[in-house]
């Protein structure tokens, strides 16, 4: 009696194989994405937290004042942030980036004492509340993510989420604020979809994170290009 000797996989049994593992990698793609944007998300909450932290300590030589209170008057967010720099406070300005961002400081800030190349236009991603202190209201919103309007409250556009676009949001209508009791988490915004969607109510009353420390405030935008 002949024994049959296999060759080897068939073409059916092939294809199975490959269904199979087709199906296991869009399973994991999914699991993958959500994984890298917690990770990412972390990176961006960790560096509002330190521009917050640095925030505090020039305030506790400017008698409670945040450096857009210098006499210079800056006029938007990188240049507020530059003062950190001279103030001789940070020293590397890549923590004003975020993932998942179309602002990327390089890292070339020129040389002291103004560091004229630093935070220049594309490389911060963070809007700053104006006019605050360090003994501004504990619940104030101090550092977030560029929205895609600088209205009080601001608005993000849901709709480019995960894209390298001003105002985009996280997976989820997401984004990370800070607040100026040195807090930081990341937001739920109103819907995960909408190309202008503010921060969702936080109760009966139809206040936000934003509208229950003020009712207005303005802010320091970013400079885009």
């Amino acid at each position: 009696m002949k024994t049959k000797i296999n060759q080897g996989f068939t073409l059916i049994e092939l294809l199975v194989v490959i269904t199979i593992i087709a199906i296991l990698a869009s399973l994991a793609v999914p699991t993958f994405n959500v994984i890298q944007d917690k990770a990412n998300q972390m990176k961006g909450t960790s560096n509002a937290r330190q521009i917050i932290m640095a925030m505090k300590a020039y305030a506790a030589d400017n008698s409670g004042a945040y450096p857009d209170s210098d006499p210079i008057q800056p006029q938007t967010a990188n240049d507020a942030f530059r003062m950190l720099l001279v103030a001789d406070i940070l020293q590397d300005e890549r923590v004003f980036g975020c993932p998942a961002s179309p602002y990327q400081p390089d890292n070339n800030v020129g040389q002291p004492p103004q560091y004229a190349e630093a935070l220049m236009a594309g490389e911060n991603h963070w809007v700053l509340t104006q006019g605050q202190t360090d003994s501004s209201s504990a619940i104030m919103p101090l550092v977030f993510e560029n929205p895609i309007s600088i209205g009080w409250p601001p608005t993000w556009n849901a709709d480019i989420a995960g894209q390298l676009q001003r105002g985009r949001t996280w997976r989820g209508g997401k984004i990370i604020i800070g607040l100026n009791d040195n807090s930081v988490t990341v937001e739920k915004l109103e819907a995960a979809r909408g190309s202008a969607v503010g921060p969702k109510p936080l109760g009966a009353g139809g206040l936000n994170i934003f509208t229950q420390a003020s009712q207005t405030q303005n802010l320091l935008d970013i400079i885009d290009k």
